[in-house]
């Protein structure tokens, strides 16, 4: 049943994306954002990662040294 609420998003997104995207609106990014957020994630849902070849969207997580936890030891104070 999910995999049909997947596909079904996918679909609905993607033509809205293809049709009513490029008609103009008073807010272009709130709408065309939206329904790109949804089509990702079913299709990412679906199996297949889209997000290579959207710039703005990498896979990449955080550094090693983000993730690790901070020690007071670490950190210098310059007075």
């Amino acid at each position: 049943m999910k995999r049909k609420l997947a596909w079904i998003g996918a679909v609905f997104s993607g033509l809205y994306l293809l049709t009513a995207g490029p008609i103009p609106d008073p807010i272009p990014f709130v709408d065309e954002g939206v329904a790109l957020a949804v089509f990702l994630k079913c299709t990412l849902y679906l199996g297949y990662d889209l997000r290579k070849w959207l710039p703005f969207l990498s896979k990449k997580g955080k550094s090693k040294r983000s993730q690790e936890p901070k020690d007071d030891k670490d950190i210098t104070i310059d007075v």
